[in-house]
């Protein structure tokens, strides 16, 4: 008995350790044309960050684009860390636990802890997706999640549209997950020369993730303008704000977490 737990202290405390020699990432504007590409033997890498916030021990964020028929590897368990697949371009064909769907653009996969899951290109030309994962020091609490809904598809397809004033709003989701209490994530259509609002700062930190025009992310008074693909990484105590600078409507991934 001794034993074990001087085993399970060591874990811990080489945990910890890992948690803390990760960077602390801080707000920035991740512009798409600016990220370096890494040929890899199935596609293309572009590493976004990779270190830790005041939430998550660990969060990290790529974009894998596979040749036609490609897998970057086997279907894998993650047993302690969440993953969030947002499909950039292409179709591509997403296993959780033996269930399969073909996805296309602006569709999102959530993979919990626990559940066996592959990705690979199923179309004729190349598929580029994001993969956003994340941990916490909690322990996974699997019981909340199975009754949020567990690992999920989300098929832009199927994701109701609704107007407004300024545009438009898809919700995908506002669930906890097993290690978040809460995960909230849209997507927003603005008409040309429309502010969403006004910068403004807010207790949860956020992900925006252009997929449509151009837009003008000002953080903390200075303006970043951005097209498809780029990202912002917002931490919970920066005022921020977005407009359309484009001709036509853009659209953007809006996501927080809390745990």
């Amino acid at each position: 008995m001794k034993k074990l737990i001087l085993l399970f202290v060591i874990t811990l405390l080489g945990a910890t350790s890992f948690s803390q020699d990760l960077k602390k990432l801080n707000t920035f504007a991740y512009d798409w044309n600016k990220l370096e590409v890494q040929k890899t033997k199935s596609g293309e890498r572009r590493q976004i960050f990779e270190g830790r916030t005041n939430e998550l021990s660990y969060f990290e964020v790529h974009v894998t684009t596979l040749n036609p028929g490609k897998a970057p590897h086997g279907s894998h368990v993650h047993s302690d860390m969440e993953e969030l697949i947002i499909i950039k371009e292409g179709l591509i064909e997403q296993t959780i636990n033996g269930q399969k769907k073909k996805l296309g653009p602006g569709s999102v996969i959530l993979a919990l802890p626990g559940d066996d899951h592959g990705i690979r290109n199923a179309g004729e030309t190349e598929a580029s997706y994001y993969i956003i994962r994340w941990r916490t020091d909690d322990k996974p609490n699997m019981t909340e999640a199975k009754q949020s809904g567990g690992s999920k598809f989300y098929d832009w397809n199927e994701i109701e549209f609704t107007t407004t004033k300024k545009g438009g709003k898809r919700q995908f989701m506002q669930r906890p997950t097993a290690l978040l209490e809460e995960l909230e994530m849209h997507v927003t259509t603005l008409n040309p020369e429309i502010m969403s609002h006004g910068e403004h700062m807010h207790e949860a930190e956020e992900i925006i993730l252009v997929i449509k025009g151009q837009v003008e992310e000002s953080i903390n008074g200075t303006p970043h303008r951005l097209g498809p693909g780029s990202l912002i990484l917002l931490m919970d105590d920066v005022p921020h704000g977005i407009r359309n600078v484009g001709e036509g409507q853009c659209e953007y991934f809006a996501f927080k977490w809390k745990k």
